[in-house]
């Protein structure tokens, strides 16, 4: 006899093979016990006679006996914890037979705290004796949206999830149909929003029932939990673009609360999209800036290490731009980053690129999304009231220590450098040093006085060894340097870095591309 004594619910498997109690427990049934249990559950308060429970539990040319009801009525007692004198789940009705009396409708899942639901499971009936494939399926796409997400994000699996409990707080739900066709049985699994029941994704894949049955669910788990998150980051960069630039939406959606963005994580999320719909004029656009982003993110390694591959990246960065800019032009946030973008890659798509963030400016509701793209922009071709405005407001627009914030921020320290105001930028830069201290490990180097350098960024000059220097150099010409009109612009972008590595190294530390907007050097 079994002494576990459960309390609260339970929620069986779609298929009876066993039970979860609210406490973790897990009862497992045999095939007789799993029928009993199926009928018991479809007629629930109903008195069901020992012959009907029989003729459901009995299997062709076996030996029919009322008294093997009896012990399988007190083996299904004994694995619930169930008391015959006092019964939760079966009550004895002399003399008619038994009462099934739990209904697991009464419990009512709280998934106000999950991330996400690998539930429902439909169309169970076309796996025949292989249901428990639904359940060892679910149980492994549920650990690799484990591995994905990680602890802090919480997983449910429920394959009696229902329409109406997506909106009680899993950010999304992951529902699997199974389907008969001439070939075999198929699987489609759809990804839907929590927050308004939206579709966000939808896969299809013929089941191996056989042998290979593990490694084939192994590996579509994996891919299924990928693209699961994959599209609820898109769905929410794209939302998240109409209060902030596309470039901060995209990595905002991944680690919101972070304080050091991921492009790692963002590149494993968006690859598989740009994979599954290579066609989709957003995730083009997205996909463009990821590669800007690698620059800022990564640029000092790719150049440190050789890899910067900076042409095949501008070719792929316009040729996507271009192929969007039908549906980029109605949309402010993607009209904005096609601006820039072109921008970057090719200064003689100027005019267009000007056309585009002016007209994404006037058209955007929020304001934020456009706000400091434009004020770079506005940096860039010399206008360098207006960038201060803009980007000023972009500043005190954002929340103070979000990614918006130091994006508006840093674009703004860049203009005051670009122009000399160096007061300006000085004052600008010890307000956000008293509020983020360690973000002077970073500033520093390229944001001191240009002409007696903080002894913190003498310090930080003397750890950085000779290549890391140069690739410091090369990541701040191509990102920013040069892409100002003005020559003075370019030159006072350059002057900091350039100084603080020429006084360690000497004027060799500067690689050609970086001189070339230093006439004094030569």
């Amino acid at each position: 006899m079994t002494n576990y004594a459960p309390t609260g619910g339970l929620r069986f498997e779609r298929d009876y093979s066993a039970a979860q109690f609210d406490d973790g427990y897990v009862v497992k049934f045999t095939r007789l016990e799993r029928r009993a249990i199926q009928l018991f559950n479809e007629s629930a308060g109903r008195v069901l006679t020992r012959a009907q429970i029989l003729d459901a539990v009995s299997e062709p040319g076996s030996e029919k006996n009322d008294r093997n009801i009896d012990f399988l009525i007190s083996r299904i007692r004994n694995k619930l914890g169930d008391s015959a004198s006092e019964p939760r789940f079966i009550r004895t009705q002399y003399g008619e037979g038994y009462v099934w009396l739990y209904s697991p409708k009464s419990v009512v899942a709280d998934y106000s705290d999950t991330f996400v639901v690998v539930g429902p499971f439909m169309g169970l009936q076309c796996l025949d004796e292989m249901s428990g494939y639904a359940t060892e399926f679910g149980k492994l796409l549920q650990t690799e949206l484990r591995k994905i997400l990680g602890p802090e994000q919480k997983t449910a699996l429920a394959p009696d999830f229902s329409k109406a409990q997506r909106g009680t707080g899993p950010a999304i739900s992951i529902q699997v149909s199974f389907f008969k066709n001439p070939a075999g049985v198929e699987s489609i699994v759809m990804t839907r929003s929590g927050k308004d029941d939206r579709i966000l994704d939808v896969t299809k894949f013929a089941l191996d029932l056989g042998a290979g049955r593990l490694a084939d669910m192994q590996t579509q788990s994996r891919l299924i939990a990928q693209r699961a998150i994959s599209s609820h980051w898109w769905d929410a960069a794209e939302n998240g673009a109409t209060a902030k630039p596309l470039a901060v939406a995209i990595y905002d959606s991944v680690q919101p609360k972070a304080a050091e963005w991921s492009w790692d994580e963002a590149d494993r999320r968006l690859r598989p999209l740009r994979v599954a719909h290579p066609d989709d004029p957003a995730i083009k656009i997205m996909w463009a800036t990821h590669i800007h982003a690698k620059y800022v993110k990564h640029g000092i390694k790719l150049f440190k290490d050789g890899t910067a591959n900076c042409a095949a990246d501008e070719a792929e960065i316009e040729n996507l731009v271009l192929e969007t800019l039908d549906y980029a032009q109605s949309r402010p946030a993607h009209a904005i980053m096609a601006a820039k973008l072109l921008y970057f890659v090719n200064q003689n798509y100027r005019d267009l690129a000007l056309e585009l963030a002016f007209n994404a400016y006037r058209a955007d509701r929020s304001i934020t999304s456009t706000l400091a793209v434009l004020g770079q922009m506005l940096g860039f071709i010399g206008e360098m009231e207006e960038a201060e405005a803009h980007l000023s407001q972009a500043l005190e627009l954002s929340d103070d220590g979000s990614m918006q914030y130091y994006h508006a921020l840093y674009m703004l320290v860049q203009a005051y450098t670009a122009t000399g105001q160096y007061d300006k930028r000085a004052a600008l830069l010890k307000r956000f040093y008293r509020r983020h201290p360690a973000a002077m490990l970073y500033f520093e180097p390229f944001f001191t006085d240009h002409v007696k350098p903080s002894l913190r960024a003498k310090g930080i000059a003397l750890m950085v060894k000779r290549d890391h220097a140069t690739a410091m150099l090369k990541q701040v010409a191509y990102l920013s340097a040069r892409l100002y009109q003005d020559p003075r612009h370019r030159e006072n972008s350059l002057l900091t870095p350039v100084n603080l590595f020429v006084r360690r190294f000497g004027p060799a530390i500067v690689p050609e591309e970086v001189a070339m907007h230093l006439p004094k050097l030569h």
